[in-house]
């Protein structure tokens, strides 16, 4: 019998992610804008990201919580962001992911996969996982893009009514599969979007899958058509930060879903004129849960992706989400994420840390940890 509901696959990002497997580093579970205070260490954990490319050990089981009475595991692959970058590594990625999938069925029904999706050429959003394994997988997989398209959804509607946005939608990687669900169902929404992308016959496909409201969505192969555009929404790493920054209008609203975020991470405002927020995130009750171990994000946020699964194991659906993102799933996918406690993030999602709040907290917690006995640092 298993004695876990869903767990969760995903993988570092930067090799200080090292560093959170040990208590000292707790605090940058919800501050990880902190990591500099331990550059000194830079040496240590660079070396075990580069250790960990080529050992034979595959994950690691970082975190087993409760949320709403479900039990669930989080399990962290021994890859980092730049692994990625190297084709030489691809095929034991891939093969890594398979074995944690085989271990996780173990105990689990379901099984999200997050940012493993993220590269179409890695899994190919989870379907080459279900074509691999076969008849050996068991558990259900879900990609998570339903739920963070939802959740994008709902907030760009949040934004234009709090900011009585009347201009056309920029939309940034709208040939993606959560740009093609936000695209298609603000058209539905009746709200004028311009599809930037370089992908045009997609893009026209999708646009003919708008049906009787394909009128409110248009091509885009220019930034400079979003110069009249006070929201813009970014689901794609490319264009850069500093080409965006020269193309984007003076007091535009910036909702950034793009995982990596171009404008880095923690909610870097590079100009003081742009109100940047980063989506595909939710709120939850601590109350509901138990759960510890969310790299990279403040105590009381999300990611959707990760409360996808949550939802999927909630109303027990029996189907792979794999593929596309299947509109007609948007909402009760919503209905179910709010029905056990998710919700929009209070708006601006993530805030800047001026440079005294971050000067204040360094002095405290070196402060702090001059007084923490050697024998509790791990």
């Amino acid at each position: 019998m298993k004695k876990n509901s869903f767990a969760f696959i995903a993988h570092r990002v930067e090799p200080w992610n090292w560093l959170l497997n040990f208590r000292i580093f707790n605090h940058l579970h919800r501050r990880p804008e902190l990591h500099w205070l331990w550059i000194w260490l830079a040496p240590v954990y660079v070396l075990v990201s580069i250790m960990q490319a080529f050992g034979k050990k595959s994950f690691d089981i970082v975190d087993e919580f409760e949320f709403n009475g479900m039990k669930s595991q989080t399990i962290l692959l021994r890859n980092y962001a730049w692994h990625f970058m190297f084709p030489g590594l691809r095929k034991k990625i891939r093969q890594r992911i398979l074995e944690a999938v085989l271990f996780a069925q173990k105990e689990n029904d379901v099984i999200g996969l997050g940012a493993l999706i993220k590269a179409e050429w890695l899994t190919k959003g989870g379907r080459w996982i279900v074509d691999s394994l076969g008849d050996k997988l068991k558990a259900k997989l879900v990609h998570g893009d339903t739920l963070t398209a939802a959740a994008c959804i709902q907030q760009t509607g949040a934004l234009i009514k709090k900011h009585n946005i009347t201009s056309p939608v920029f939309l940034i990687g709208a040939t993606s599969k959560i740009g093609r669900a936000v695209a298609i169902m603000l058209a539905r929404n009746k709200i004028h979007v311009k599809m930037y992308t370089k992908s045009i016959k997609r893009a026209v496909v999708i646009i003919k899958e708008a049906g009787k409201f394909s009128g409110y969505l248009k091509v885009s192969t220019s930034l400079k058509d979003g110069k009249d555009c006070n929201l813009w929404l970014i689901g794609k790493s490319k264009p850069s930060k500093r080409i965006l920054l020269r193309n984007i209008p003076k007091d535009t609203i910036i909702e950034s879903f793009s995982v990596p975020n171009p404008f880095g991470e923690w909610n870097e405002q590079p100009r003081k004129d742009l109100l940047i927020i980063e989506a595909g995130l939710l709120a939850y009750d601590t109350n509901r849960t138990n759960i510890h171990f969310m790299m990279r994000l403040k105590a009381k946020i999300i990611y959707a992706c990760y409360a996808g699964t949550v939802v999927h194991y909630y109303k027990k659906w029996k189907h792979h989400e794999v593929d596309e993102v299947d509109l007609k799933m948007l909402k009760p996918v919503w209905g179910a994420a709010k029905e056990i406690g998710f919700s929009l993030p209070p708006l601006p999602v993530l805030e800047k840390f001026p440079v005294e709040v971050i000067e204040k907290e360094k002095r405290l917690f070196v402060k702090k940890l001059a007084n923490v006995p050697a024998s509790t640092i791990f």
